[in-house]
């Protein structure tokens, strides 16, 4: 269910039959939660009843990245028009998930299962194109970041603790822009 192998980090999208894939693809860090963010926006926007982000490639995360997912997960946890799902977690990004809490409000499928009623994906596997987007500001990146981070709050009040001081620093950050 994994496209092909891609070179370096990226985000690849693709959506048909009110389905879309979003396949995370090396490091994901803050330098692709904005294409992540959009993706999965677009996605909404295009009316998709089911968000599959594909995690088989995804060698590691950052917290920012994690807290985009997050932001996604709350956005639609509640939703009744579409679901939010992760697949092909492996253990390493399962404990990752696990470490911030996030695996409470998401829900999650490892390499062995699928959600129920999941019809074949490798139409949209083939279909994957990178999401490209313009370069953030480094206000808007800032604001990013600090969403992300807050939502990792909102997840689990010990990662307002833990993420204390980047709170900080992102707040004298975006004043100073």
């Amino acid at each position: 269910m994994t496209p092909e192998p891609a070179v370096g980090n990226q985000i690849l999208a693709a959506t048909a039959d009110e389905c879309t894939l979003v396949a995370v693809i090396g490091t994901a860090t803050f330098k692709l939660a904005p294409a992540f963010k959009q993706a999965t926006q677009a996605a909404r926007l295009a009316g998709s009843a089911l968000i599959v982000v594909d995690m088989a490639e995804c060698r590691s995360m950052d917290s920012t990245f994690m807290g985009a997912v997050a932001t996604q997960g709350f956005a639609l946890r509640n939703s009744d028009t579409t679901r939010f799902v992760l697949i092909n977690v492996g253990p390493n990004t399962a404990a990752l998930f696990k470490g911030l809490g996030v695996d409470r409000i998401l829900k999650t499928y490892s390499a062995d299962e699928l959600p129920p009623g999941m019809g074949d994906l490798k139409a949209l596997v083939q279909n994957l194109q990178p999401v490209d987007i313009p370069e953030p500001s480094r206000r808007d990146l800032a604001a990013l970041m600090y969403d992300a981070h807050e939502t990792l709050g909102r997840v689990d009040p010990e990662n307002l603790q833990r993420f204390r001081d980047v709170l900080a620093f992102l707040r004298r950050d975006m004043r100073g822009l």
